[in-house]
């Protein structure tokens, strides 16, 4: 796949970060990155795993003859006690789907403050939230107008749901009519927990060819791995991305649908802004998932100025 495909490269193109080195994998699931780190050499691996996967992992790891090298363990990886004081990298594959669902990067966050050593190293070293524009009228009419007539019954109600969730679904790159905009980076070595929470990080959208409706936006998120600590994202040596112009991952994208409640979805014009704010934060009742809230508004590519009609906010739950 794209993402583990993505992790061997960078480790086995830069055996030397690995080689001889103390590495701990959390949440390693099946143990395929600590495989990959005891195959580039490592002097010793911990893998860390909540799940009943770890006995699967330890079964895997003895098959292939790295029982001397890689220690599995299970537990929380704020509750195990690991074999050393420190380690000097840290690997994971952490990402849930629009990046932040399931919260496992505030594991990955503790297990970097306590256990990573001073110049250690992050695996993978930065990510970035991005957003896109999305109008796909077949979608539209298949997914959501369908239930205005279903064997003509009218089960409109239905379509509330959609526009409530954020839905996870491979967009195709057809229906993404403008660039996508960088709006949250995450430096990893870095980032603290209380940063995870987003309170308004503004963007700027624009129209790319002219859309007859405005239906969404799309998150995607970009993946880098850096080979040392002060690199930036956009100078890392290897990146993947869950956009909808690249190769389709199992994260696909997250669709956030916009109801305009009885009214038609806006025209843009190519050139035609959007501006806003978008918020993500953990849900109230369980911290595992996303609330996603945009404000925006439409700006007109020849006056440059605002619709002062055009304005808006809608807000999605993600579980």
């Amino acid at each position: 796949t794209i993402r583990t495909d993505a992790y061997r490269d960078f480790i086995y193109d830069n055996k030397h970060l690995f080689a001889g080195k103390v590495i701990l994998d959390v949440g390693c699931g099946t143990g395929i990155l600590s495989l990959f780190c005891a195959k580039a050499g490592a002097a010793k691996v911990i893998a860390v795993d909540n799940s009943g996967i770890i006995d699967k992992a330890r079964e895997i790891v003895f098959r292939n003859g790295f029982g001397d090298i890689i220690q599995c363990l299970r537990g929380k990886i704020e509750e195990v006690t690991l074999p050393v004081k420190e380690v000097d990298v840290i690997v994971s594959e952490w990402m849930g789907y629009c990046l932040l669902y399931e919260a496992m990067l505030d594991s990955v966050i503790w297990a970097r403050d306590r256990y990573l050593a001073p110049g250690g190293l992050m695996v993978p070293s930065h990510a970035t939230l991005r957003l896109s524009l999305f109008a796909d009228d077949d979608y539209i009419s298949d997914k959501i107008c369908f239930w205005n007539s279903v064997y003509g019954f009218d089960m409109s109600c239905m379509q509330k749901r959609a526009y409530d969730d954020i839905v996870i679904r491979t967009v195709k790159a057809d229906a993404v009519p403008s660039d996508p905009t960088t709006f949250l980076e995450l430096p990893l070595h870095r980032i603290r927990k209380d940063q995870l929470n987003i309170s308004g990080a503004e963007f700027m959208l624009t129209a790319s060819r002219e859309i007859d409706q405005f239906h969404g936006f799309i998150i995607h998120f970009d993946i880098f791995f850096a080979t040392d600590r002060d690199t930036e994202a956009q100078d890392a040596n290897l990146y993947f991305s869950t956009g909808p112009t690249g190769p389709e991952t199992h994260w696909q994208q997250a669709l956030a649908l916009v109801d305009f409640e009885g009214s038609r979805s806006p025209t843009l014009k190519s050139g035609d802004q959007v501006h806003g704010k978008i918020a993500l934060s953990k849900g109230n009742t369980y911290h595992r998932e996303l609330d996603v809230t945009i404000d925006w508004q439409i700006i007109d590519a020849a006056s440059k100025e605002s619709d002062k009609i055009a304005k808006y906010q809608r807000k999605w739950l993600m579980h």
